[in-house]
């Protein structure tokens, strides 16, 4: 494969991309209270100028209790926060660029504890949480639609609130939300791709961001084995995934031995599904 192919166009859906060049998302923290304002419209705007194929936005929080850990997060529901939205949308299309929101739910983030403060653990989310987690979900993805976004991605790495239900080292719930393998573990998540795909329907790109390292722990492996990874990716790819995101800390390594396809080239190979890589897929 050339390097030329980064630039030819790409199609799927309803998604049409002039390239295959991807912008990840980056965290960044200046929507003032969660309203993204005319500074944020003119980042998005500049790099939409610079001709990237696709824009990933910034994590954007779905409305739910405790679902940002930094005030100034921009929200992704509210009349102020969808409006700022759409500017942005409008502003980046008019550049002739793509742009996708990252919809993302922090989960657990501990606190900094300084005597003689109150110690308090997280509460265990009910199963009423998640039902209410999931639509929360649902409704950020119609919105997305319904503001003119050409896609949507899903955050579900890094240790965050849909990865802290794969991560053994997190989900120790006894329910039908936890389990000892991954693929039981990964109910939360499918139940959320299947949420989203009936709030946008069958035509719209769906993006899901996964990784298995977390910031946590470097060294996590949800998936140690070939078989455990399919299955993690199947259910979620017959859930409704269009195009994985993997992210790993080092590209140019294998996932697993015996073959040098990296983390996302194993996500292809596994589901046939598209996918968004660092640097490449593997070298052979």
């Amino acid at each position: 494969m050339s390097i030329q192919t980064l630039f030819n166009p790409f199609e799927y859906k309803n998604l049409t991309l002039k390239n295959r060049f991807v912008m990840a998302p980056m965290t960044r923290a200046f929507s003032t209270d969660g309203i993204p304002d005319s500074a944020v419209a003119g980042y998005y705007e500049r790099r939409a100028a610079g001709d990237v194929g696709l824009i990933l936005t910034e994590g954007t929080v779905i409305e739910r209790p405790s679902s940002k850990n930094l005030k100034d997060i921009p929200n992704f529901y509210g009349d102020q926060a969808l409006a700022g939205w759409k500017n942005i949308v409008d502003a980046v299309h008019e550049k002739g660029g793509k742009i996708a929101p990252q919809l993302w739910h922090v989960g657990y983030t501990p606190m900094q504890w300084t005597p003689p403060a109150a110690f308090e653990s997280p509460d265990t989310m009910t199963l009423a949480d998640i039902e209410a987690t999931i639509q929360a979900y649902a409704d950020a993805a119609k919105s997305a639609k319904d503001l003119g976004f050409d896609a949507f991605e899903i955050h579900g790495a890094h240790g965050y609130l849909i990865d802290q239900f794969f991560w053994e080292g997190m989900n120790h719930r006894t329910d039908e939300f936890g389990g000892k393998t991954i693929k039981e573990r990964s109910k939360f998540a499918v139940e959320v791709v299947k949420a989203m795909r009936k709030a946008v329907g069958p035509d719209f790109v769906i993006i899901l961001r996964l990784s298995q390292w977390k910031q946590q722990d470097y060294t996590a492996k949800l998936a140690p084995t070939p078989a455990a990874m399919e299955d993690w990716i199947l259910p979620l790819t017959d859930a409704g995934v269009d195009i994985f995101h993997g992210s790993q800390r080092r590209y140019w390594e294998p996932e697993f031995e015996g073959s040098d396809i990296n983390f996302p080239g194993r996500f292809k190979k596994m589901s046939g599904q598209y996918i968004i890589t660092v640097g490449n897929v593997g070298h052979d």
